[in-house]
């Protein structure tokens, strides 16, 4: 019977150990939840464009030249756009910027305006535009 006892009360001291740890790593990620939150986040935005048949250069030459000039912009941290290989006409531009006015300055900026002048009537649908 004393057998018995010591193995149950070893067992609900593992029981009650674990469930701390659990509780501590618990609490643990929250706070650093809470930290990550308090601090001024980039902001990240995933645009996807799809262009109307036979219009795929004229939006690869525009859109080289916005990503060239937004690349020297003080608040890009990354900008590059991409073509799936399965739909010519289907782009997307993963872009990162130090912060949500960095990316206000982005879009109000001069070489923004002329690339969004010069796709208006070559893209099949509206811009999707994601931000994070």
């Amino acid at each position: 019977m004393k057998k018995i006892t010591v193995i149950l009360m070893i067992m609900a001291m593992t029981s009650c150990s674990e469930n701390s740890k659990k509780s501590e790593s618990a609490v643990a990620e929250k706070a650093n939840v809470q930290e990550v939150a308090s601090e001024k986040r980039k902001t990240v935005v995933v645009a996807q464009a799809f262009v109307k048949e036979g219009q795929e250069a004229v939006f690869i030459d525009a859109a080289k030249a916005v990503v060239e000039a937004t690349r020297r912009e003080p608040g890009c941290l990354f900008y590059s756009f991409y073509q799936s290989p399965l739909d010519p006409g289907s782009f997307i531009f993963y872009e990162e910027y130090k912060d949500e006015a960095a990316l206000n300055a982005h879009a109000s900026s001069d070489h923004f305006k002329v690339f969004a002048g010069a796709i208006s009537d070559i893209l099949a649908e509206e811009l999707k535009i994601e931000t994070f």
